[in-house]
């Protein structure tokens, strides 16, 4: 289903393209909301999963059905990523383009893999900002997450077929190879080779706005240090990880709160001890406010709200990027990196207990905390968006 915006809105207006996945999303939901704030209208392409959520903060809703399925458990390779994402920008592509047809928008920003997004300001002629939850794209990325240059990526030739059916006559490599003013929900500290980054990236830190606990979220715990332990919402089948941690922290001073998502069956996780409660997903920042330690799969948007509450972090990623962002955890003293080939319930207890005991993890979460603090968040992310409507208009 496509929701068709009205044209006889004369307020500016933002449409947003972005990745149906909370790791996408969620880093742009106070952005939207300091759009609107300040008098520009919102437009987000996003999925039914997502539709209330992005209009609670004001904006229009664009609906599209993904095909990218969170129904089976994914491979963890990033081109596998890469190449469903196309074909679903392959299939969205023409309801996509009717739904804006009598209403341009005056800027588009467009997350990571929402290619369309950026096509779409090619060929309407309106400025372009990358929303960037995650490290801006620097010098080897693509060989390092994918194993290919930027020009073997398998999304080409599919995006290529995409637009010869939509009788698109653009060039598809130009436009991937252009480099768009950018915004960074990162602190700059944590961006992987900031060197070989280009100029125009505005780096605004996370936006993260704690919620009351949910209804019917409690603490089960009394006077104990709590560890939560997350592998976010799409890698979860993990159900060896899953009884390593019971493992490691069975009868132990932690208590332990365990999301396992939607994969594993509970009942091959054994009977659980008095200190150790799993549930399919968890009020995260909530638990996190009450948490010493994160065991994390080190996804940003997880450990940016980590680094938000103070909380020290033990890595354990599975996939590219999340191994690069464990990489920086520990080179920034805020969290060890545990490879998952090599995880042990002693080498997970081991570290609970050395981080834990450890001043110097704290200092530095406070340095990141300052940094971010500084960096401006959703208001100055809005900023750019201003300054280019007065850059347009002074050249009108």
């Amino acid at each position: 289903m496509t929701v068709n915006i009205s044209g006889k809105n004369t307020q500016r207006h933002v449409a947003i393209f972005n990745c149906a996945e909370q790791g996408h999303v969620n880093p742009t939901l106070g952005l939207v909301k300091a759009l609107v704030a300040r008098g520009y209208r919102v437009s987000y392409t996003t999925s039914p999963e997502f539709s209330s959520l992005v209009a609670s903060c004001g904006a229009t809703p664009v609906l599209f059905e993904p095909t990218f399925t969170k129904e089976q458990p994914r491979p963890e390779e990033m081109g596998y990523v890469v190449r469903e994402l196309a074909r679903e920008a392959q299939a969205t592509c023409r309801p996509l383009l009717a739904a804006f047809e009598n209403d341009r928008p005056d800027i588009i920003a467009y997350g990571p893999l929402s290619w369309l997004g950026k096509i779409f300001a090619h060929l309407w002629q309106v400025p372009a900002i990358s929303l960037n939850p995650t490290h801006v794209s620097y010098q080897g990325q693509s060989e390092e997450w994918l194993g290919l240059s930027g020009e073997e990526w398998p999304c080409i030739p599919i995006l290529e077929k995409m637009l010869h059916d939509n009788n698109l006559n653009v060039d598809l490599r130009a436009i991937l190879a252009a480099r768009d003013t950018a915004i960074a929900f990162i602190p700059r500290s944590f961006q992987e080779k900031p060197d070989t980054i280009p100029p125009g990236v505005t780096f605004v830190g996370p936006e993260i706005r704690p919620l009351a606990a949910q209804p019917g979220w409690r603490l089960k715990t009394a006077g104990r240090p709590v560890v939560v332990i997350s592998l976010g919402s799409v890698y979860t089948h993990q159900t060896a990880f899953f009884r390593t941690c019971i493992q490691a922290f069975t009868n132990s001073e932690w208590h332990v709160v365990m999301a396992i998502g939607r994969y594993v069956d509970s009942a091959q996780l054994g009977e659980l001890p008095a200190n150790i409660e799993i549930h399919r997903q968890i009020p995260q920042l909530d638990v996190l406010q009450a948490a010493s330690l994160f065991i994390t799969h080190a996804g940003m948007n997880s450990l940016m709200e980590a680094v938000y509450f103070g909380v020290p972090m033990i890595a354990v990623p599975q996939q590219a990027e999340q191994r690069l962002n464990a990489r920086r955890i520990q080179a920034l003293g805020i969290g060890k990196y545990l490879p998952r080939e090599t995880l042990s319930a002693a080498s997970l207890l081991m570290a609970s207990q050395e981080i834990s005991a450890d001043p110097a993890c704290q200092r530095n979460l406070a340095v990141l905390q300052q940094e971010i603090s500084q960096a401006g968040g959703a208001s100055a992310a809005v900023d750019v968006f201003d300054r280019i409507m007065a850059a347009g208009q002074h050249a009108a």
